[in-house]
């Protein structure tokens, strides 16, 4: 389903509480509340800041601006506004650490890492934290209307599964 179909949808139920939930309320009984929890939920209180660059940008670019925004990500999108991948400060600092200073003069399609994951914003936590453990990523991007808006980490979502 294409991901602006799915956001539709989703938007379309959000505005609709389910009738059973009025009467589950009065009877004490704990209801699995409304609306589900979403991906989006996540994002909203995290300090993930997501910048699109094209395929002219350095290493020195994004280094930069990752050193200075913790948990940030770097969407690579090439001239034809398409996705070219998604890097985050661990694969800049594993670059630099390979081929050292001349690491920042390369393109960042060198650093990107093209098979890492994207949600979408309205996915369950559960399916992400699920597609993270078979993929063994720690990170995974996360678009809304088809461009990256930022990054969710297994740590945040671990936290939400354990309380």
């Amino acid at each position: 389903m294409e991901a602006d179909m799915w956001d539709n949808l989703i938007s379309d139920m959000l505005l609709d509480e389910p009738e059973a939930a009025h009467i589950l309320q009065d009877s004490h009984t704990v209801v699995r509340p409304w609306p589900p929890i979403m991906i989006r939920d996540f994002l909203r209180t995290s300090e993930t800041k997501c910048h699109h660059v094209s395929e002219d940008f350095t290493v020195g670019h994004v280094a930069e601006f990752l050193s200075d925004n913790r948990g940030a990500c770097i969407a690579v999108y090439n001239h034809n506004d398409e996705l070219m991948g998604i890097a985050v400060d661990d694969d800049a600092m594993a670059l630099i650490k390979r081929d050292g200073m001349s690491a920042l003069d390369t393109s960042v399609v060198d650093c990107v890492q093209r098979q890492r994951p994207v949600c979408s914003v309205t996915d369950s936590p559960y399916v992400v934290l699920g597609l993270m453990k078979d993929q063994n990523w720690d990170r995974v991007g996360v678009s809304e209307h088809g461009r990256v808006i930022g990054v969710i980490h297994r740590r945040d979502l671990v936290r939400f599964c354990d309380d």
